[in-house]
């Protein structure tokens, strides 16, 4: 990416977790919990080690090149051509991310707060916060993310202690849930919740020290993975049928039951809060993401034009009437695949295959 400004590493960290605390907002432990049902406990913290591993790799596949990110490295293997192909993927993944995002966060507000409101303002508020941000700097986006992420943090952890009284082990059991091979073998494409290293990969040449790149992809990984095995823990507690069909946001209704005496009730509104600011950080700093890999493509230096493209682009998108099975599809299919494929079809190979290039061209040494 080509940015003047440059992160530390604690700004980084928090900037990978938000996306991590926005995917939980928007039901990521449904998927997973409808998938695995109650050995998805089980399954997470298997995944959770694969994860582990799979980042020690892309760590280890990295070091070759300390201020490259993915589509250097496309570059760097295959020339323009790969380049550009390996760019409009990535940015077809960023938004149809921020689509998802948006659709479903809009939709969440609208059912709540706003039923009687077109849909068309709540999605305006959110896309003028993203085009406004995004014209600021990144700064912003970065200052504005580290004072949020400890709150939504908190938030994650308050719903998950406030309902420790109907914590039963019970309600776990059977551990296999549907068995070993639902857990280990068809719970592999829950691997899908991690969708977070498809940030990775772009995090390192906006780091102050691009040697931090290794623990802040752990230390995020770690956070992350803790946060979403909290909240699948708590759904399957106190929703001991979450795997049903319904595809209510299980996360809202938590935070409904939590009081705090009798002096604090209905915290949900103060939850909703701090997810709105959260969503508009997650918004801002995808489109950033995006803006960086048109300007590595175009060769350009101002990044205001895609900033008013993709935010004008997405509202389009939005406002096109998409029934809710269509919605569905792409959010429990479409994006879980292609989740996976790029980790391990596209970015992977291009690792793989760039370090080969990188010995085969320097005899081996580093």
């Amino acid at each position: 990416m080509e940015t003047n400004f440059k992160i530390g590493k604690i700004e980084a960290i928090c900037a990978i977790c938000i996306i991590m605390v926005n995917r939980i907002i928007l039901n990521l432990p449904y998927s997973i919990v409808k998938n695995t049902g109650v050995g998805s406990p089980l399954n997470l913290i298997y995944l959770g080690f694969l994860g582990l591993l799979f980042i020690l790799i892309i760590n280890k596949l990295f070091e070759k090149f300390p201020n490259s990110d993915i589509i250097d490295l496309s570059e760097y293997l295959g020339g323009k051509s790969l380049k550009l192909i390996v760019s409009i993927i990535f940015i077809l993944f960023f938004f149809l991310t921020l689509f998802m995002t948006l659709a479903d966060f809009s939709n969440l507000l609208q059912i709540i707060y706003f039923n009687n409101s077109p849909a068309i303002f709540v999605l305006i508020f959110f896309i003028l916060a993203m085009l406004i941000s995004n014209l600021i700097g990144f700064r912003a986006i970065i200052k504005t993310i580290c004072l949020i992420v400890p709150f939504t943090i908190i938030s994650i952890i308050v719903a998950f202690f406030s309902v420790s009284d109907e914590f039963s082990l019970f309600k776990l059991t059977p551990i296999l849930g549907d068995g070993a091979y639902s857990i280990f073998v068809n719970g592999l494409s829950n691997f899908f919740a991690f969708s977070i290293i498809n940030f990775f990969f772009f995090f390192k040449p906006l780091l102050k020290n691009s040697y931090d790149f290794p623990k802040v992809t752990i230390y995020s990984f770690i956070i992350s993975w803790s946060l979403l095995f909290l909240t699948i823990i708590s759904l399957l507690f106190v929703f001991p049928m979450t795997n049903d069909g319904s595809n209510i946001n299980y996360l809202y209704l938590l935070a409904r039951k939590i009081t705090l005496g009798d002096f604090l009730q209905k915290v949900d509104a103060l939850f909703i809060l701090l997810w709105i600011l959260s969503i508009f950080s997650y918004l801002s700093v995808t489109t950033f993401i995006i803006n960086s890999i048109l300007k590595k493509v175009t060769h350009s230096s101002d990044g205001n034009m895609f900033s008013y493209l993709i935010c004008s682009a997405l509202l389009g998108i939005c406002l096109y009437p998409f029934n809710i099975s269509e919605l569905k599809f792409v959010q429990t299919t479409v994006y879980k695949y292609f989740v996976l494929i790029l980790l391990f079809g596209v970015s992977f190979s291009i690792l793989l295959l760039s370090n080969w290039k990188f010995k085969r061209k320097n005899g081996g040494k580093k």
